[in-house]
């Protein structure tokens, strides 16, 4: 029995439906360079019976009502903490080696929690990016303007930019045109992807979403594995990365006539 529900093959992406954890154990090594992915953060209540019972980490209703929310947003601290140190460890066997990277988008009230869980499968912490998203988010007191991302590697890192510093500003991705509740931006996601690998290379994305870290990839000339359980998603996921694949081959296309 295969390890996913389906695979998509598209130019330079291959994407799976499917659970992380099992597909990650079931499929053939992939040599990746770099893990970047945005896991559920479970960060909806002060409490884990209030996270159990998170619809949208404080969303407005309205919003929700537009939005939806995604599975697993729900889980709690534990929960998580079990997932992603699950993923670090088979990250291992799909790493192309000891330089090998791993991202990971967080909220701030979950990096000590997390942290040590990722850091106990075997991998050193390196840093923690943030994202500025360049404007105040709800509420009043000192309002949300920033996520962190946690950065490990497996051993030395192999880096491939020193464009950027931890501190990473872009705008988030407009309220009109993104397809996913938390869709984050090309400019950001194609950050990471610069820094982290070089052309040619792959890059797995446990928690494909909606596909932004697949589009970057493609963008920028890199490789990508993508996972997404929820076949909603992995819907938008492939057409959004069938498209960057369109674009990526017109763009070689002109760059064969132009030499």
């Amino acid at each position: 029995m295969p390890a996913y529900l389906r695979k998509e093959v598209i130019g330079n992406a291959t994407l799976y439906l499917g659970d992380a954890l099992t597909v990650m154990a079931g499929i053939e090594p992939l040599k990746a360079a770099a893990l970047i992915g945005d896991p559920p953060y479970c960060s909806g209540g002060f409490s884990e019976a209030a996270k159990r019972q998170a619809k949208g980490q404080g969303l407005r209703s309205e919003t929700l009502r537009e939005i939806e929310w995604f599975g697993g947003d729900n889980m709690t601290t534990a929960g998580l903490q079990w997932l992603l140190r699950g993923v670090a460890v088979l990250f291992k066997q799909h790493a192309d080696s000891q330089g090998a990277t791993v991202t990971l988008f967080c909220d701030w009230r979950m990096i000590a929690m997390l942290a040590p869980a990722i850091e106990s499968a075997g991998l050193r912490w390196q840093a923690m990016p943030v994202w500025d998203k360049q404007a105040l988010g709800l509420g009043t007191g000192f309002r949300a303007q920033h996520e962190c991302m946690l950065h490990f590697a497996i051993a030395t890192p192999e880096y491939h930019s020193a464009r950027f510093g931890n501190v990473i500003r872009s705008p988030r991705a407009s309220a009109t045109t993104r397809e996913h509740p938390t869709e984050k931006p090309l400019q950001l996601m194609r950050s990471l992807v610069e820094v982290q690998t070089a052309p040619g290379e792959l890059i797995l994305d446990p928690f494909m979403g909606g596909g932004s870290t697949g589009v970057a990839a493609l963008d920028l000339d890199r490789r990508f594995v993508g996972i997404e359980h929820d076949p909603v998603h992995f819907e938008t996921a492939c057409r959004r990365i069938e498209e960057a694949s369109r674009q990526s081959r017109l763009l070689l296309g002109e760059g064969a006539e132009a030499a």
